[in-house]
């Protein structure tokens, strides 16, 4: 039974690494998402912003 016991923790262990380097992905992704997101947008603006300018 304590040999059992054993291998709950070095299991938990990667399981918690696991669910960090998960977390750390979709946080990153996310942020990547989102910044291109308001690039893309500040670029909108100023074509809009230089095509009204020009007419």
């Amino acid at each position: 039974m304590a040999y059992l016991a054993g291998e709950w923790v070095p299991a938990w262990l990667w399981m918690s690494m696991a669910f960090l380097v998960a977390t750390l992905g979709v946080v990153g992704l996310g942020w990547w998402v989102l910044r291109g997101d308001a690039r893309n947008r500040a670029v909108e603006e100023s074509l809009e912003t230089e095509a009204a300018e020009h007419h």
